[in-house]
C-alpha cells in the first residue's frame, strides 16, 4: 500500500487513481495528523507520497515524524513549482520530489526508484 498525504482531496484522488494504474494499492490522508495517526494504526505502507504545503503541519515535518516512527520508510514529497525552493531548504537538496503537475511516467519511475532503494536497503 502507498499513503498519500494531501490536502486537496482531486489531488488525492488523481495520485491514487494513477497508482491503481500500475497496480498499486493506496490509502489516502488529508493531512499531516491524519497521516501519523495512520501510520501508528494500519500497516506500514510501502512507501508514503506527500505533500509539502499543507496547513497544520508542513510535509518537511510530517517526514520528520514518519522518520521518528519507522525510519527505513521511504518517502516522496510532491509540491508545486512555487514552493520547491522551500522544500529544498526544509529538506535537502536530495530529498526525492514530483513537481507539480508531474506526468503518470514521473509517478510510475520515481515511486519504483524509491521502492527498489528501499528493497536494496532492507537486503542488505
Amino acid at each position: 500500500m502507498i499513503l498519500i498525504v494531501d490536502d486537496d482531496p482531486m489531488v488525492r484522488t488523481m495520485i491514487a487513481g494513477a497508482l491503481a494504474e500500475l497496480g498499486y494499492q493506496t490509502g489516502e490522508a488529508a493531512d499531516g495528523k491524519a497521516a501519523l495517526e495512520a501510520l501508528r494504526a494500519a500497516e506500514r505502507p510501502l512507501l508514503v507520497i506527500l505533500d509539502y504545503v499543507m496547513p497544520g503541519m508542513d510535509g518537511a515535518e510530517v517526514a520528520r515524524e514518519i522518520a521518528e516512527l519507522d525510519p527505513d520508510l521511504p518517502v516522496i514529497f510532491s509540491t508545486g513549482h512555487s514552493a520547491l525552493r522551500a522544500l529544498r531548504a526544509a529538506a535537502g537538496d536530495d530529498a526525492p520530489v514530483l513537481e507539480k503537475p508531474f506526468t503518470l511516467d514521473e509517478l510510475e519511475a520515481l515511486v519504483g526508484e524509491r521502492l527498489a532503494d528501499a528493497r536494496r536497503a532492507r537486503s542488505a
